[in-house]
């Protein structure tokens, strides 16, 4: 995969390839269960798993990771990368993952 980003990279006359991940082109259930952090990361719960995929990085933009984690008993998780990463969730649209704040990606803007 960053192969491919290198050689698009490399094209003249050719930019912005790549677009953002916007909230509205996700389906609403996975709106409700994705939450993204300032620099881009997500973090996406699995229905009724319990889990949640972490995607490091933003990889639209640059080369990023993705770990599975899965409960260890609240608020612990063990994730796929060999780290333990502690929930808290303080309201609806923030939880703190790992000591990253992330924001729900379905709640509107005036939600704070």
């Amino acid at each position: 995969m960053a192969r491919f980003r290198l050689q698009l990279a490399g094209r003249a006359g050719e930019t912005n390839l790549a677009a953002p991940l916007e909230p509205l082109l996700l389906r609403a259930e996975f709106r409700a269960r994705t939450w993204r952090s300032a620099d881009g990361s997500l973090l996406q719960g699995f229905a009724g798993k319990g889990g949640f995929r972490l995607t490091i990085g933003n990889c639209l933009a640059r080369i990023c990771a993705a770990s599975e984690c899965s409960d260890a008993g609240w608020p612990v998780y063990a994730c796929s990368d060999g780290g333990k990463r502690k929930m808290s969730v303080t309201d609806f649209v923030t939880a703190n993952f790992g000591g990253v704040s992330y924001r729900r990606l379905s709640a509107s803007p005036s939600q704070e």
